[in-house]
């Protein structure tokens, strides 16, 4: 349908639209009228700007001194500017009234106009004139204590005054879509709208009736089919954003910044991984800034280290440094709130920050300090005016995040080392016996199952007595570190080697025969016997006995298996030690 915005256009029965479009203005100011005899009705005539313009469309329907109602939804001066011209303008003689809340009657009488007050609250919150029926609807607080919306009976349009307004940056009389508009009306109701309490009562005093149409003095009309998935979409909107922006202007952007926190606190929420929140976060983030990248260093004072979390990869990166750690802790001094850092402080050197970049400390909810973090600015196309305001609001989600992966983070790792702790011997780091019970009986169901070759070595020390008796236990433990690394640097990857216990040593070998076992255990007793253990200036030479056992020995389980094999490398023994046995 094709408009012409020059001339009046019909909304519904006698009700028009008499508005004027402002040029590059993203806060359309909408006028409206029904036309009613004598007893016409004019919705919020507008501000001395537009009025000629809305002066020249109410006469092409009426004669001004038809107008008997003026309804002022509020007093701001979009609204009433243009009220003494307009009085002027219809003249002298007939009785004219001013329909508004007391709240606004008690600013608008000091404008000393020559005009009756038609109270709606006093009035039962209606008006009856010649066949039509107005309803009003309080919606107080949007955005003024007295605030309130007229319904027309007749035709079911709601002239909605702020609620349901919006910024249009290209001017649209008419909504486009239940989507398109929800995303112009969002930013207007979270800026001029004090809170969500006040928007769901209203929201749900307005539900109350029927609408065909939805007539607002700000942005777009919104017609019938839009009008329900608009009031759901409104319903959860957080209002009240310069309660958590004081100083930037730009609304728009800040409904949008307002949306990324709101994301990044629920992907929080969902305990998501500190990497997705921060790509959201820098997703977001350029769309008004130029921000390179995010870099985020805790402490772990307990085991003397760093932990750099960095936007560029998904590593946490460990930093065993004791002068990086001194100078984070003495950082808590200095960098005591967020700011701009246009020039590398001590402690961004020797991080490597040298761009330009917004310092935060981190910290948890009860203010105890764990480190800085570096929101990275490209220095090439670094806009000196950043919204310092903008990125503080960043401060808490970002170390939230942060301390929920460093806690996950030191967490993993205890008890990973717990379970290394717990199944490694704590002299050789070898698998200890009670870990070994676990991966045999696995490895010899599996060669049981599918017919796969299963070997084991029984390595023993020989005169290992001696050499504690000789050199002392620390001589003795040296000794057995020593074997056990020739053990782990001769074996593969998918062998299995145990400290058995005192100087006796199993290695499993998974898929190996008789014969390849044989072979490793001559190549591991000839490295043994061919390169003498030098432990403080002494050269100590030691050879080994093992036995060996596989699957060819009928075994009908792990523990027989390794009996066989123990029973040869004691014949090894008895047979003049540093030899093999099958």
């Amino acid at each position: 349908m094709d408009i012409n915005i020059n001339e009046p256009v019909k909304l519904a029965e006698d009700v028009y639209w008499v508005g004027a479009y402002i040029p590059e203005d993203q806060f359309q100011c909408h006028v409206y009228l029904i036309k009613n005899g004598e007893e016409s009705v004019i919705i919020d005539p507008g501000s001395r700007i537009t009025y000629e313009i809305t002066k020249r469309k109410i006469e092409q329907l009426i004669d001004l001194k038809d107008i008997k109602y003026i309804v002022c939804h509020h007093q701001d001066p979009d609204i009433i500017g243009c009220v003494d011209q307009l009085l002027s303008d219809m003249g002298n003689g007939r009785e004219r009234f001013l329909i508004t809340h007391w709240r606004a009657w008690a600013l608008l009488k000091h404008c000393n106009w020559d005009i009756k007050l038609y109270e709606v609250e006093k009035n039962g919150w209606r008006l009856k004139t010649g066949n039509r029926v107005l309803r009003f609807i309080f919606t107080p607080y949007l955005h003024f204590p007295g605030a309130f919306c007229t319904y027309d009976c007749k035709t079911k349009t709601l002239f909605s005054s702020d609620i349901f307004g919006g910024f249009t940056p290209e001017f649209e009389l008419f909504a486009k879509s239940a989507e398109d508009y929800f995303e112009k009306l969002k930013p207007f109701h979270e800026h001029y709208m004090p809170n969500n309490a006040f928007l769901t009562h209203s929201l749900d005093n307005i539900e109350n009736y029927e609408l065909n149409l939805i007539a607002p003095q700000h942005g777009s009309i919104i017609k019938k089919e839009f009008i329900k998935p608009i009031i759901e979409k409104m319903r959860p909107l957080r209002c009240g954003l310069f309660e958590r922006f004081t100083n930037t202007r730009d609304v728009i952007k800040l409904s949008k910044l307002n949306d990324i926190l709101e994301n990044i606190i629920k992907i929080i929420a969902y305990q998501e991984k500190f990497y997705m929140i921060i790509d959201k976060f820098l997703y977001n983030l350029r769309q008004f800034y130029k921000v390179d990248s995010v870099r985020a260093y805790v402490m772990d004072v307990e085991e003397v280290k760093i932990l750099e979390f960095n936007s560029d990869n998904t590593t946490v990166n460990i930093i065993k440094d004791d002068n990086k750690l001194k100078q984070m802790i003495d950082a808590s001094c200095y960098i005591k709130n967020g700011g701009m850092f246009f020039k590398p402080s001590q402690l961004h050197t020797i991080f490597g920050v040298h761009e330009p970049s917004y310092t935060f400390p981190i910290k948890d909810q009860n203010g105890k300090y764990y480190g800085v973090c570096f929101v990275i600015f490209n220095p090439d196309e670094f806009d000196v005016y950043v919204d310092l305001e903008v990125l503080s609001k960043f401060e808490v989600p970002i170390s939230m995040a942060v301390l929920s992966e460093r806690k996950e983070f030191c967490t993993r790792n205890k008890i990973l080392r717990l379970h290394e702790e717990s199944v490694r011997d704590p002299l050789t780091g070898l698998f200890n016996r009670r870990y070994m019970n676990i991966l045999a009986e696995l490895e010899f169901r599996k060669s049981k199952r599918y017919s796969q070759p299963l070997s084991v070595l029984m390595i023993d020390i020989d005169h290992f007595k001696k050499i504690n008796d000789k050199y002392g236990h620390k001589v003795g433990d040296k000794v057995l570190k020593m074997v056990a690394q020739q053990i782990k640097n001769l074996i593969r990857g998918a062998d299995i080697p145990i400290r058995y216990g005192g100087e006796e040593f199993v290695v499993i070998l998974p898929n190996t025969t008789k014969e390849n076992a044989f072979k490793l255990a001559e190549r591991l007793r000839k490295t043994v016997e061919n390169n003498p253990i030098e432990i403080d200036g002494l050269k100590i030479r030691c050879t080994l006995s093992i036995g060996i056992s596989s699957m060819d020995d009928n075994p009908q389980t792990f523990e027989e298996l390794v009996n066989i094999a123990d029973k040869r490398m004691y014949a090894a023994k008895q047979s003049g030690r540093n030899r093999t046995l099958f």
